[in-house]
């Protein structure tokens, strides 16, 4: 029986306050006969910790544990020492936890608790009774339970305070531009400016055109060869090209925009710059249907609901109002206000049924009625066009991957500095 198995935990919590849950959360109950350490007695103190005491026996106990699930075993002393730092740094999570606010009151306990009954199988007595039989305290696992709800939600607090840079999600995309190019062909047009000289003022005479440049560009993208030669520049289409083939400074460039758009002043061994992603193929494309939608819904509790929204159907196409109808007879009252027009969005995001109409209806046609969990509609599609989420959906790998990086190197800092500031006297030489 898979009895105690945490590994599981976290993903079934409702508020998904939990970090992965190590076994020494309940094993430091265990009394171990097997470890000695010849310099320390059974009940003494090891540590002293603020207000708080880290008994011997808690050492001992967790200790064992940890050395049961090593497959190479450390020698006695080092593991003693190892396994005090973390029950230091447990009591004083908890400590801080309580401290600035957090509660963890029975319930949130009782959750945890069911989560384990469930995650092994059992009922809540039953886990109750594994628990005494494994020579552990019932009280005293669940306050240890306690004791990591505390900490975990510490962590998450502060956690949640870190702010992500666009700047460091922008370098790490740019750092595997290479790998996120690859298949991909970009249309371009490059604006230049010459940069061929060793002066300082000319360089920044040449950049400042280049700017100036792009200022105009952006009022106007359709500037023609001449105005483009009057401030320094000249304009080349490079048509199709493969990304692979690009010079570096290009392809990071353009693995950050989108159709249409012009780049920020680059600078190469040529000079300075402005690119114009024209089109873009190949490569994994994300893309999806967008669309502006309106409906009428009957609620599914209405036993007369299909041969309403059939009759509201009827008096549409003879002629009356959509929006009025909507807003009058609509169980959907966030959009009956508004006529019956949700948000344009994602039609993946409506229920199968509805997003099926949504993808197929002809424009401005009146879907038949169509049913839901919710109930039964009729459905219009005002406007449907498909939209490349490719480079958000990029950005977004990318900022969690920064954003996993930036918040453990922050929490490392923040825990060492909480070590740091709290009382610790240690009461057993290892």
């Amino acid at each position: 029986m898979m009895i105690f198995n945490m590994d599981a935990f976290t993903p079934q919590m409702k508020n998904k306050h939990f970090t992965k849950i190590l076994l020494s959360i309940f094993t430091c109950f265990y009394l171990s006969q097997n470890l000695h350490a010849e310099d320390i007695s059974l009940d003494g103190i090891a540590a002293i910790v603020n207000s708080d005491v880290i008994m011997v026996s808690e050492l001992r106990a967790a200790a064992q544990q940890v050395q049961a699930q090593q497959e190479n075993k450390v020698e006695q002393n080092v593991l003693l020492k190892q396994v005090l730092e973390k029950l230091i740094m447990d009591k004083i999570q908890v400590q801080k936890a309580k401290d600035i606010g957090i509660k963890i009151d029975d319930s949130a306990v009782d959750t945890a608790m069911k989560t384990i009954a469930d995650q092994n199988k059992l009922n809540l007595q039953q886990l109750r009774v594994a628990i005494i039989e494994r020579g552990l305290d019932y009280k005293n696992f669940r306050e240890s339970i306690r004791d990591r709800l505390y900490s975990d939600n510490l962590r998450k607090r502060q956690q949640g305070r870190n702010n992500i840079a666009d700047k460091d999600v922008d370098d790490l995309i740019q750092a595997e531009s290479f790998n996120l190019s690859k298949d991909i062909q970009y249309q371009l047009i490059d604006i230049t400016v010459p940069n061929k000289t060793n002066s300082v003022k000319q360089f920044n005479i040449n950049l400042k055109r280049a700017q100036n440049l792009r200022n105009k560009l952006l009022k106007n993208s359709n500037l023609d060869n001449a105005t483009i030669a009057k401030m320094g520049g000249t304009k080349k289409d490079l048509g199709w090209q493969n990304a692979e083939t690009l010079s570096p400074v290009y392809s990071r460039t353009l693995s950050l925009m989108g159709e249409g758009e012009l780049s920020d002043v680059i600078r190469d061994q040529r000079g300075f710059h402005i690119l114009k992603l024209v089109k873009q193929r190949g490569g994994k494309r994300e893309q999806i249907i967008e669309a502006r939608v309106r409906h009428i819904l009957i609620n599914k509790d209405d036993p007369k609901a299909k041969l309403k929204v059939t009759q509201l159907r009827n008096k549409i196409l003879a002629g009356e109002s959509f929006s009025k109808l909507a807003s009058q007879f609509s169980d959907d009252k966030g959009s009956a206000t508004n006529g019956g027009v949700l948000p344009t969005t994602n039609s993946a995001n409506y229920v199968p049924p509805f997003a099926k109409s949504v993808n197929t209806l002809p424009l401005k046609t009146l879907s038949q009625p169509v049913q839901t969990q919710f109930g039964w509609h009729i459905i219009e599609v005002l406007e449907r066009q498909k939209s490349d989420k490719t480079r958000e959906s990029i950005k977004n790998q990318a900022k969690s991957l920064v954003g996993k990086q930036t918040q453990d190197e922050n929490l490392n800092k923040w825990l060492k500095s909480l070590r740091d500031e709290a009382f610790v006297e240690y009461r057993i030489k290892l």
